[in-house]
């Protein structure tokens, strides 16, 4: 029987007809895994009919909530959700949102998202509870119990709009979740906002510490997705990406992502994928009595890493296992469960590619994580295990070296660590710029105002160049004296050194007396032991900048080439920067792996 067009004018019919007829659609927003590059899962929306006035999903919900009909309309959006992500084949896991109200209700109906799960073939752990904090939550331990309920069924948890709600922190702290969603008021223009950086980094400090991932929400600009990425985001969504559709995209544009260099330029031994272990692992819907069968065959074997489509979901730790599975009828009770109901969520994970010292941090400021192990990735992926002791022999041994080769006054690398990374730089054969910084007349002062003076002028130098350059892909170095060495990757290094030569213009007339500061010079004896007038100090920087085109190279080509921009800035008045050629690539494999002039 047709309805009157008259009725449904009505609200409420409208909303009758909608939850008879389950007149809802779904569409899809892709939600990006930023180390691996790829669509981690969707984050399922739904809409009303087209052409209606409960199109829009907040005047349906209010609509619902108006009528007493929010439950029945949840549970509604739950079945099309999953329905539809099943019918479309989508990859990954489906986050779906449900508001804390739903799970408090004394009319909650527990299963019924399994059933429909099972109904379309779906294992539970393919699916994210987003909790939407719209209303002040005050029955905390009914949403406590509501969630262990979820978690026992092997779903995975997360919070929504972190930031924008009435207890985020509260809520956080309480549900323990896998997942949270930094709201999109801290992501817009995170680009241009100081403060909001600092929120979301104290967010990743504590994430990072209690075993969370972070979903940066509505990044819907470059600017927006490089910001979130330099501070240490795992995930990302937005209009930046892709927008919500009924048939979403299942890859993602290679070319949207930031070139990542990072530390792929640090030797292996000083980052995490020295410490890499093989060790086994086991997919998350297998079952309790598979990985009871692991840690029978290897007694030695203390931990199995659970993985999802190749990438990490927790841990299985031997003593607690064994003693659920040992239990009298532990096996009869669990065997056949997928291993997911067993594993340890609150865990400690690493790209390989992480630097010793900042892994080193992380572990230290941890609290109340497994620490004995962690996993290591690569762009996401399982690679292996690394161990805590293995980890404190590799920094101890990092100390050391950094003790013998470091520049005794700066700290710096010296000659043998410089000469390292410039082969390094060289073999992988990418782009990068170097910099050969000289202070201009600095024996002078030196002389005038005597050896400790003169250290102060080198550490004031170390602390601009430290300043300026603090990407994790640069490198400093200290030949010696006055001589220091930049070695810069991103598109930004002429702008770094020109930072640099305005800071040190700026500061180092201050270290000078008022009386020389108003001659402009310094009267000290030269090299002839004949008082001289000699200007204050200046800085010279001779670069060169070697593209693709450019290899091959050697350090002893690379080295000459590099003093002679030095003694071309030199030759120049006041502060300046001179851009050399690089030298024409090499033919001869002899590797010229000496520093030649680079002391002069």
């Amino acid at each position: 029987m047709s309805i009157s067009p008259l009725l449904l004018d009505n609200p409420q019919t409208q909303l009758d007809n909608i939850l008879e007829q389950g007149k809802l659609s779904a569409l899809f927003q892709p939600i990006i895994s930023l180390n691996r590059q790829e669509i981690y899962g969707y984050e399922g929306l739904i809409r009303g009919p087209s052409h209606s006035p409960l199109h829009a999903p907040a005047h349906l919900f209010a609509t619902a909530q108006r009528y007493g009909r929010h439950n029945e309309l949840d549970y509604l959006c739950r079945q099309t959700l999953i329905e539809q992500f099943s019918q479309r084949r989508l990859p990954g896991r489906l986050f779906i949102n449900i508001n804390p109200s739903i799970l408090m209700s004394p009319y909650f109906k527990k299963g019924l998202t399994t059933q429909f799960l099972a109904r379309c073939g779906l294992d539970a752990n393919r699916v994210v509870i987003e909790i939407t904090e719209t209303q002040p939550i005050e029955e905390y331990h009914l949403i406590r119990k509501a969630i262990e309920h979820y978690r026992k069924e092997g779903f995975m948890i997360a919070i929504d709009d972190l930031g924008a709600g009435y207890s985020g922190l509260k809520l956080w702290s309480e549900m323990q979740p896998d997942f949270v969603k930094i709201d999109r008021h801290f992501i817009s223009g995170v680009d241009k906002d100081k403060v909001k950086r600092q929120f979301i980094n104290s967010i990743m400090e504590i994430s990072r510490n209690i075993g969370c991932h972070v979903i940066a929400e509505g990044v819907e600009t470059k600017e927006e997705y490089v910001a979130v990425r330099k501070l240490g985001a795992g995930f990302s969504q937005g209009y930046y990406f892709a927008r919500p559709d009924p048939q979403p995209k299942t890859c993602v544009d290679p070319t949207l992502f930031r070139s990542e260099e990072g530390r792929t330029l640090v030797a292996r031994k000083n980052t995490a994928a020295s410490l890499i272990q093989n060790r086994p692992s086991i997919e998350s819907n297998c079952s309790v009595n598979e990985a009871a069968a692991m840690f029978l065959q290897t007694p030695t074997l203390k931990t199995i890493a659970v993985v999802f489509d190749k990438q990490p979901a927790g841990l299985l730790l031997r003593n607690q296992f064994m003693d659920i599975y040992a239990h009298r009828f532990g096996a009869d009770l669990h065997g056949k469960k997928p291993v997911y109901h067993l594993m340890e969520k609150n865990y400690l994970c690493f790209e390989s590619s992480t630097p010793l010292e900042v892994l080193s941090k992380r572990i230290t400021n941890a609290l109340d994580v497994h620490l004995d192990e962690f996993v290591l990735t690569d762009k996401g992926c399982y690679s292996g295990m690394g161990t805590l002791l293995d980890l404190l022999k590799a920094i101890t041994q990092q100390q050391l070296e950094m003790a013998r080769y470091a520049n005794p006054l700066t700290q710096l690398p010296g000659n043998v660590p410089i000469m390292r990374e410039l082969q390094q730089r060289l073999d992988i054969k990418k782009p990068f710029v170097v910099a050969y910084c000289d202070l201009d007349q600095f024996k002078p002062y030196n002389d005038s105002y005597g050896y400790s003076k003169g250290d102060e002028v080198i550490l004031l130098f170390n602390d601009i160049l430290r300043r300026n350059v603090c990407k994790r892909s640069d490198f400093i170095g200290h030949i010696g004296g006055d001589d220091f060495i930049l070695v810069l990757s991103g598109d930004d290094w002429q702008q770094i050194c020109n930072n640099i030569l305005a800071e040190f213009a700026a500061e180092i007339p201050q270290r000078y007396s008022v009386e020389d500061r108003r001659n402009k010079c310094v009267i000290t004896k030269g090299r002839d032991n004949q008082a001289r007038c000699f200007p204050i100090m200046t800085l010279s920087v001779g670069s060169i900048r070697l593209g693709t085109e450019d290899f091959p190279q050697t350090i002893a080509s690379l080295s000459k080439a590099l003093t002679d921009a030095k003694s071309r800035a030199k030759d120049k008045i006041g502060n300046v920067l001179v851009i050399s050629s690089p030298p024409p690539p090499l033919n001869n494999s002899d590797g010229g792996r000496q520093l030649m002039a680079l002391n002069c």
